[in-house]
């Protein structure tokens, strides 16, 4: 059966005298089958035609072949018209449909995000009051603790004064170079010896500080794991998939493609902003493990720091001493301790503000562990 871009080609090849019959041929014999209803210009092409010269058949020739060509385009075109309409229906219910998701989605987090809030407030609740507990027991044994333990300090202290008060004191002391360096260690050991006692009570409080801690981590993992349960169970840990759009027709549009790259952010999103709400008790246990290893840094840099100004005041104190004796008109070296005291002050504050840089290092390097910690969930 002939087509009519078969038709077109053979009215090229012919001459116009033969156009008429070769068209009324090919019609009358049924081998051709325009699209219904049939084009204008096949029409006219129907209609018996005069004899004409060369220059006439040419002409009409050109005429019915444009005329066939724009009438072939225009079916063509009506075809497409109403192919592309079904497809932009096809996107556009496709689009509610994605939209309606989106919505759904939103209301279920919301949702969920409301529930978990109200959940973990009660949670919180209760566990607090449950730790109040535990710091109260904790500052009635730290009164009683911290009582007995400045009772033997204050002994051993006024076992220091006493000795010290009886080295100055001796009518027949003399402060040559040997007694003066002999009353110095004498001194010195006290000093030393009160301190220790100190030291060992401090440590001792903070033992019973971090035990305290220690349980108070041990609750609060326990609260952690129940809201994190809760959270899961209300699909605030899951993952979302991105509600994209499908080629429909020919592909993707524009509007299509910016869509599925403002959901893929959004989605990202999403789960960032659950992450935030869940943040607390996903890294609640490695932050207070975190802040322990800390608080037994810092008291160890603390007597640290202590220790070294310790060995310096009890020198101090020696040499005040020594001074008390140059009022009562004993013979000692007023000028050379003076020199003495100025160097202990010196070496005193280069110890604190060498001790001031560790903790402000500290505290820059902290900051950024804990951001890392949080960064890792």
């Amino acid at each position: 059966m002939a087509s009519f871009s078969g038709l077109v080609l053979k009215v090229r090849s012919r001459g116009g005298v033969h156009l008429r019959q070769e068209i009324q041929d090919i019609a009358s014999a049924g081998r051709l089958s325009p699209p219904a209803p049939m084009p204008a210009a096949f029409i006219l092409c129907k209609i018996p035609l005069p004899e004409v010269s060369r220059e006439g058949a040419e002409m009409t020739r050109i005429l019915c072949v444009s005329f066939a060509a724009f009438a072939f385009i225009a079916h063509l075109s009506t075809a497409w018209a109403a192919e592309s309409k079904e497809i932009t229906k096809q996107r556009q219910a496709a689009q509610r449909e994605r939209q309606l998701e989106k919505n759904e989605r939103a209301k279920g987090i919301n949702e969920a995000t409301r529930a978990f809030r109200e959940y973990v407030r009660d949670l919180k609740t209760d566990y607090q009051a449950q730790t109040r507990e535990l710091d109260t027991e904790f500052e009635l044994r730290r009164v009683e603790l911290k009582a007995e333990h400045d009772a033997s300090i204050a002994g051993a202290e006024s076992e220091y004064q006493a000795k010290i008060m009886g080295l100055f004191m001796n009518p027949q002391a003399e402060f040559t170079e040997q007694a003066i360096e002999q009353m110095q260690n004498e001194g010195k050991a006290y000093a030393d010896a009160i301190f220790a006692l100190k030291r060992q009570s401090a440590e001792a409080l903070h033992r019973e500080s971090m035990a305290l801690e220690e349980r108070k981590n041990a609750l609060l993992t326990e609260r952690d794991q129940m809201a994190m349960e809760e959270a899961s169970a209300l699909g605030l840990t899951a993952s979302y998939s991105p509600i994209l759009a499908t080629p429909t027709g020919d592909g993707l549009t524009k509007s299509e493609e910016l869509w599925n790259k403002r959901e893929k952010k959004e989605v990202k999103k999403l789960e960032e902003r659950n992450a935030k709400t869940v943040a607390e008790f996903r890294n609640g246990k490695k932050l207070r493990d975190w802040d322990i290893e800390n608080l037994n840094e810092d008291f160890k840099l603390t007597w640290d720091e202590k220790a070294e100004v310790h060995a310096l005041d009890s020198q101090q104190i020696f040499y005040n001493a020594l001074f008390m004796q140059a009022a009562q008109g004993k013979q000692v070296d007023q000028q050379g301790y003076m020199s003495k005291l100025a160097e202990l002050n010196k070496q005193k504050k280069l110890i604190r503000i060498e001790y001031k840089k560790v903790r402000d290092k500290n505290r820059i390097k902290r900051r950024e562990e804990k951001k890392k910690l949080l960064a890792a969930n």
